[in-house]
């Protein structure tokens, strides 16, 4: 009892879905009927069930959205539902014509609609008194039930195939491994009359697989069966309207009921009963039957009868993809010309042209990205034996510059040596008097000390000018690179005639750089800068080297001579490669000295406003 109470609960509930529908529709109808112009057009449909049967919603929402599409406002329609499936004694029949005789007396329709094959029959045998002998269409109906019938030629209609085999076809594609097929049917006449539709069918074994059909059983007898079938069963539930104990139900509902507790998937020849547990069918919507009806009373209400008289509406698969997710239905068995319902298709099918121009995109970024780091590794090796090549080029440059001062350097050698021999020779003299004078041997040996360590300050010099390969820059005074630049060409000024003259600002100009480089470029300033003044009197040959900083935070340090200068416009030109105002030169000590300023951060420029001689600017960044 408590199961049986649970059931009819369910069913219950089930039907105020289909009602709800059905309030739209009826709504949808009075709006067509509203603002009428001219002759009015008037038109009864009659179903075969009552107005909330799942079937009769899709078919009045098929009609619906025809009649809104085809015909012209104005259009009256009247609906009746005579619910003689659950209701078919002839007297009742009887009672429901003569309802509507009286109620339609005065009335005349120009298109008589009728769905399912009982509302045909009650339309063609009451036609005149209801009907006004207007036009019928009908909908709804298997072929199978106007095979034995001769239709008026006023009478069309969409003839439907509710195709048993197909569909059973169709479920051995989803389960070539099916063990047997059951059939349900129920207990009214319209349910027997698919069970004999199904035997006449499917017989008692369809493919090799056994057939068994099921009926005239309670809805928890079939409850109890479908729980009890294996898995690899086809279930097909057909239509039950009515049990063994003569309880009558929504097909849909019962259909629900049975596939919520079947151990099978469930099969129906009606598109009506999706959603309600059934995995696939073969099937043609009640939707399009009613909007095909639609199509062809708007034909008959503007006059047109020519049409065929019938209309076969074709079905097709209808597939519900949760429930083939749900039973492990490998998908590659649906048929390629399926219907699938609630089928979201994954990302790559449904946006498979944006994602193939992402993934495009993306390997044209990758590729330039490969390309750009491809490049930058080029540039860098390129960059290291340019950098090599020019720190090899500065180290010619200044072993070329140390030849010039060779005879300079080996007069600045000779010099202490010359002293130390002259004291050694003096102190040896002096160890051979007696009593040995102590304090004079002591001057003699300090003298000594000093030229020594004047000898070693040219030869520290001369090795950090010789140093070769990668150098890195640290904190240095620029003074310093200064003086000891000036140190080393002291005796070369000295043999030129050239006086040098040293401004300081500051007592320190802390920079970041490389004192042998840096030694280099001021040597070649000075050394320039004495050859500019060749030609002048030795009186005037002068040579001024003062460092200061700038307001900007930057260092500065300026060599200016009173030599010949440089012409105007040439200032930029004597900083190129192989460019000299020098006959005996290849023009590359100044193109190095701006390298090597460059690769610390700075500049090297001749001062265009500068007229007596030259005047070079050397711009360092400040540590």
């Amino acid at each position: 009892m408590l199961a049986e109470k649970g059931t009819a609960t369910r069913i219950m509930w089930l039907r105020w879905v289909p009602l709800l529908l059905f309030l739209i529709v009826i709504r949808a109808e009075y709006v067509l009927a509203q603002g009428a112009t001219g002759p009015i057009k008037r038109i009864l449909i009659l179903y075969e069930n009552q107005a909330t049967l799942p079937a009769v919603v899709q078919v009045a929402a098929g009609l619906r959205e025809s009649m809104l599409a085809n015909m012209p406002l104005g259009v009256e329609i009247y609906s009746e539902y005579l619910d003689t499936d659950r209701f078919p004694d002839p007297a009742n029949v009887v009672r429901i014509a003569d309802y509507l005789t009286s109620k339609y007396v005065a009335t005349r329709f120009d298109v008589v609609l009728a769905g399912g094959p009982g509302a045909l029959l009650f339309a063609l045998d009451h036609r005149s008194t209801i009907g006004s002998n207007a036009p019928i269409v009908f909908g709804a109906v298997g072929d199978t039930s106007l095979r034995s019938k001769v239709l008026p030629p006023d009478v069309k209609g969409v003839v439907s195939h509710f195709d048993v085999r197909k569909t059973i076809d169709l479920a051995l594609t989803l389960q070539p491994d099916a063990s047997k097929i059951v059939i349900m049917t129920g207990s009214s006449g319209f349910d027997r009359n698919w069970q004999a539709t199904a035997k006449e069918a499917l017989t008692d074994s369809y493919r090799g697989v056994p057939v068994d059909y099921k009926s005239e059983l309670t809805l928890d007898g079939f409850e109890t069966v479908a729980s009890a079938l294996p898995r690899n069963a086809i279930l097909m539930v057909l239509n039950i309207f009515e049990d063994a104990d003569g309880r009558k139900f929504y097909p849909r509902d019962v259909t629900q009921v049975i596939s919520s507790v079947s151990k099978a998937p469930a099969y129906s020849v009606y598109s009506s009963h999706f959603g309600a547990g059934v995995m696939a069918g073969y099937v043609g919507t009640f939707e399009d039957i009613g909007k095909e009806m639609g199509i062809i009373a708007s034909r008959i209400l503007a006059g047109d009868l020519s049409g065929p008289q019938t209309y076969l509406l074709e079905g097709g698969p209808m597939i519900d993809w949760n429930l083939i997710k749900h039973w492990g239905i490998d998908p590659i068995r649906i048929p390629k010309d399926a219907q699938v319902l609630n089928y979201q298709m994954p990302a790559w099918e449904k946006y498979r042209i944006e994602i193939l121009t992402m993934l495009a995109v993306i390997l044209l970024q990758a590729a330039t990205i490969v390309a750009l780091f491809l490049e930058r590794r080029r540039k860098l090796r390129l960059q290291t034996e340019l950098n090599l090549e020019r720190l090899e080029l500065a180290y010619l440059s200044r072993t070329s510059q140390l030849g010039e001062l060779s005879g300079a350097l080996a007069h600045e050698l000779n010099q202490p040596l010359t002293s130390i021999l002259s004291n050694a020779e003096s102190g040896t003299r002096l160890l051979e008097n007696k009593p040995i004078d102590i304090d004079e041997l002591r001057d003699i040996l300090n003298d000594i000390v000093l030229d020594n360590k004047r000898a070693a300050t040219v030869i520290t010099q001369l090795r950090r000018l010789m140093i070769r390969g990668e150098t890195s820059l640290e904190p240095m005074d620029l003074n310093y690179a200064a003086t000891t630049t000036l140190a080393l060409a002291r005796s070369e000024l000295l043999a030129r005639q050239t006086n040098v003259e040293v401004m300081f600002d500051m007592p320190d100009v802390p920079i970041r750089g490389n004192l042998p480089q840096l030694q280099q470029v001021l040597l070649n300033l000075i050394l320039n800068a004495t050859d500019a003044m060749a030609n002048v009197t030795p009186a005037q040959r002068e040579i001024a080297i003062q460092t200061k900083k700038r307001e900007n935070g930057t260092c500065e340090l300026t060599v200016t001579d009173r030599g010949v200068g440089i012409e105007t416009g040439h200032h930029a030109e004597v900083f190129k490669p192989f460019v000299s105002t020098k006959k005996s030169s290849l023009g590359l000590g100044l193109a190095i000295c701006r390298s090597i300023v460059q690769a610390h951060g700075g500049t090297l420029q001749f001062d265009e406003n500068f007229e007596k001689g030259a005047r070079v600017i050397l711009v360092l960044p400040s540590l």
